[in-house]
């Protein structure tokens, strides 16, 4: 019965992720431009990306001072409020979700330009990868679903066929349920092993 039900949650994630693929598309999209944009930028603003960059790097500082186990929920309860903030936000007509995307890609961008050109690519790469693998994926399907309530509800104003009741129920039945434990990981991650991996090649 465990496994059957298991198997059930299984495909109905992946026949929902189905239905908010194209959604999906344009966030991923989206998100590679801005990520494009913010490297270009830098690398033709080099002293403004610095000042961005020592801004982020304040807030970094101020994380690191905490314990262990308060970075870890800091870093999940800021990502699953963002996320969720953008997802039921997207409501309005997905605007929300479409500019916390092409924010998050482009300082991304700016970050990673400045990072690899003073510590490398693989500095960049063991910095993101671990949590990012499992972190940003959420992130996008978050945005999505808010991109498709958005669209359901430029349905809706313009009199064509619309369910925003149920498509916020279903998106937030899979948000709970496989985003929210997903970016717990992430964060678990971010806080325990992606600095011991940055020690190893320091």
């Amino acid at each position: 019965m465990n496994a059957l039900s298991k198997r059930t949650r299984i495909d109905y994630a992946k026949s929902y992720l189905n239905s908010i693929s194209f959604y999906l598309f344009i966030i991923v999209a989206l998100f590679i431009s801005s990520i494009i944009i913010g490297a270009v930028y830098s690398s033709m603003n080099p002293e403004i990306a610095q000042q961005s960059m020592e801004e982020f790097r304040n807030m970094v500082d101020f994380i690191k001072s905490l314990p262990p186990y308060a970075i870890m929920l800091f870093i999940f309860v800021n990502n699953t409020v963002k996320t969720l903030i953008a997802l039921l936000l997207g409501i309005g007509f997905g605007i929300i979700p479409f500019a916390f995307i092409a924010y998050n890609g482009y300082i991304i961008g700016v970050f990673g330009f400045i990072t690899a050109m003073e510590k490398g690519l693989f500095y960049l790469v063991t910095a993101l990868l671990p949590h990012g693998i499992i972190e940003l994926p959420m992130v996008f399907i978050s945005t999505a679903i808010g991109l498709k309530l958005g669209h359901e509800m430029i349905n809706s104003v313009t009199g064509r066929k619309a369910n925003i009741k149920e498509e916020l129920s279903r998106g937030i039945r899979f948000y709970f349920y496989w985003i929210v434990p997903l970016l717990f990981v992430a964060a678990a991650i971010e806080t325990f092993i992606t600095p011991t991996l940055i020690q190893l090649i320091l």
